[in-house]
């Protein structure tokens, strides 16, 4: 009897105990923490970049079941600070990255490989991007990262103050070249004498491209291809006629004072207030004056200055790629999917909260209301599931996809070098040319004293080994 007293009394207490504890362990996994996804891209830190994290947040927890921590790193200290988290293995889910930068960290094992998700969960994410951004995003067979779905072949352009091209009845089309329009900027300085007729910066932009030339392995290094050249015969840059009539040019744009004398001193994202130009140098694509117009505050005329090629450059200027050690893929994967086919969640993004940051017109466009949050349009997805904005034509996406199905397609697209071997020329070279190559392309410094100085140096450092190797690895990938 009183055994029975006991297990009666027994397993009253864990009915008992099992009534208080399962309620609490079912509230408990309702009210576990959602997966938050750290972020980071590139861009200013805007004012109200944490009011739009929480409404997107909101978004993404409705829709997907999880959250990201937003973060913006300023342009300048970007990549410096990036390469300290990969360096020191701190916690990240989705970066930003592009070029050279893309391969060398995928090759290190730093991004995550994408093949088996595209081929099955994602195969709608693979549909939506052009095969020829996956094909030249693709590293020995293997896609690292997700790039972005826009113009696929980004071309050096000129771009004219609209009000000074109206004002002396320029047609722009006369002067195709930087050499044609020396009579151009030596009347606007007569005539304009507040106005900088040729503004440059820092910014290496891809003047080889305006010569008819692709890097082989990057900016960093002068080694080129020609467009259109199906036995990828490398050449060294400098050595090209081209680019030496090109420095011989600016300089004397230079010495005529056609150039800001700050040049060599002026990063990309430089502004001046109330600073007036006649003449930048600007990268785009079928509706880049729009979009500049809306940088730059002032009507822009742009003209291309270059022809439009995909190459392996232009399709990795802009990846979002998943950290291979994240501890939540399947979500990182699931917000590059809602990036590329989810309008309101790509559009948020780029433009912010709607009714705060923008409203849209009768027309369906986006007016923006404040300047307290904007995206970087290139660095985070889809293009083609972007709303317009007002001043914009309505069927601009429908142009970049006619511009797209024109252009012509680089021979070595998909082309990867392979550095492992040759990272100390690499390095080498590569400091050397960023040295020198800041001065020559800006006009400030005498282009035969320099560009010897240039040759001279690199050649000690190795370069004629890097283009050898580098040569015997593209003609074993055309093969």
């Amino acid at each position: 009897m009183r055994n029975r007293w006991i297990m009666g009394l027994s397993l009253a207490l864990m009915l008992l105990l099992f009534g208080c504890t399962q309620p609490q362990r079912v509230q408990e996994e309702e009210t576990q923490a959602p997966v938050v996804l750290r972020y980071y891209t590139i861009g200013r830190e805007d004012r109200d970049l944490r009011q739009v994290n929480e409404a997107l947040n909101d978004l993404l927890m409705e829709r997907y079941g999880f959250q990201i921590d937003y973060r913006k790193i300023d342009w300048n200290t970007y990549q410096d600070t990036i390469n300290g988290m990969f360096n020191t293995n701190q916690d990240f889910d989705i970066v930003f990255t592009w070029d050279m930068y893309y391969l060398q960290n995928a090759v290190n094992g730093v991004f995550l490989r994408l093949n088996d998700y595209l081929e099955h969960e994602g195969k709608a994410l693979y549909d939506v991007v052009d095969p020829r951004l996956w094909q030249g995003v693709s590293i020995h067979g293997g896609i690292f990262g997700v790039p972005t779905n826009k113009e696929l072949a980004p071309v050096v352009q000129f771009l004219f103050s609209e009000e000074l091209v109206n004002k002396y009845d320029l047609d722009m089309d006369d002067y195709p070249t930087l050499e044609s329009l020396e009579p151009v900027f030596a009347q606007i300085t007569a005539q304009e004498p507040d106005v900088i007729p040729l503004l440059l910066t820092s910014q290496r932009l891809n003047l080889a491209e305006m010569l008819g030339y692709e890097y082989i392995a990057g900016e960093d290094l002068p080694l080129v291809v020609r467009y259109g050249d199906k036995t990828g015969t490398i050449v060294n840059l400098y050595e090209t006629p081209e680019m030496q009539q090109l420095q011989q040019t600016l300089h004397r744009f230079y010495q005529k004072g056609y150039i800001n004398a700050d040049a060599t001193l002026r990063t990309a994202i430089s502004r001046f207030h109330a600073e007036r130009a006649f003449c930048r140098i600007g990268v785009g694509g079928p509706d880049t004056a729009s979009s500049f117009s809306v940088d730059f505050g002032y009507p822009i005329t742009a003209h291309f200055a270059g022809q439009p090629w995909i190459t392996n450059a232009s399709s990795r200027s802009a990846i979002m790629a998943v950290n291979a050690r994240s501890a939540h893929p399947k979500e990182a994967l699931q917000f590059l999917s809602a990036v590329n086919q989810d309008p309101e969640v790509r559009n948020m993004l780029n433009f912010g909260i709607e009714g705060v940051h923008y409203q849209l017109s009768e027309q369906d466009q986006v007016e923006i209301l404040s300047n307290g949050y904007r995206g970087v349009p290139y660095t985070q997805g889809n293009w083609y599931i972007l709303k317009t904005m007002v001043g914009e034509d309505p069927q601009k996406w429908e142009h970049y996809k006619a511009y797209n199905a024109k252009v012509q397609t680089s021979c070595i697209l998909g082309f990867a070098p392979d550095l492992q071997e040759l990272e100390q020329e690499y390095q080498k070279v590569s400091e050397i040319y960023n040295r020198f190559d800041n001065a020559l392309l800006t006009g400030s410094v005498d282009p035969v004293i320099f560009r010897a100085r240039a040759l001279e140096d690199m050649k000690k450092a190795g370069i004629d080994r890097l283009q050898k190797k580098l040569q015997a690895q593209v003609d074993a990938w055309l093969l």
